[in-house]
């Protein structure tokens, strides 16, 4: 065999098994099960962060459902690194009415699961919600975070 053909299959297989993991956990088993079932394959922090931005996903996708807000997509980077939730606009400005009040709206919806929006990671100066907004109506991406909790 060729070196293209094995690639394609070690892919294929690695895509396999991270939707095995997802579908492992989204019907009950814990995080840290699935990582040392999968550890020859997956380091357990690789498997715990990624399993992580799955339940952002999971709990951000029935927020917006809740609200009504069909027209925002949401997604996993993938279990390698940076291993983040995001979420993009997918709505077209000119036949969308109050386009300019998605990112309230989004944020209102996301609120009540304790989720809230910041940038990608990489270089920004001082990120605010109007910057963030700014990016969303824009059709950029935007990465989904998990609150903290007041102590």
């Amino acid at each position: 065999m060729d070196i293209r053909t094995e690639l394609d299959s070690f892919l294929g297989a690695k895509r396999a098994l991270v939707d095995a993991i997802t579908r492992e956990f989204r019907s009950g088993t814990p995080a840290k099960a699935i990582a040392r079932s999968v550890f020859p394959a997956f380091s357990r922090d690789q498997v715990t962060q990624y399993l992580a931005a799955v339940a952002l996903l999971d709990s951000a996708r029935t927020a917006l459902q809740e609200a009504g807000l069909e027209l925002v997509e949401v997604r996993v980077t993938g279990i390698d690194a940076p291993r983040e939730a995001l979420l993009t606009v997918a709505a077209d400005p000119a036949e969308t009415p109050d386009y300019e009040d998605l990112p309230s709206r989004i944020r209102s919806a996301l609120r009540d699961f304790h989720i809230t929006l910041d940038l990608p990671q990489g270089e920004h100066d001082e990120i605010t919600d109007d910057l963030v907004d700014t990016f969303l109506l824009d059709g950029d991406t935007v990465r989904l975070v998990k609150l903290k909790p007041r102590t």
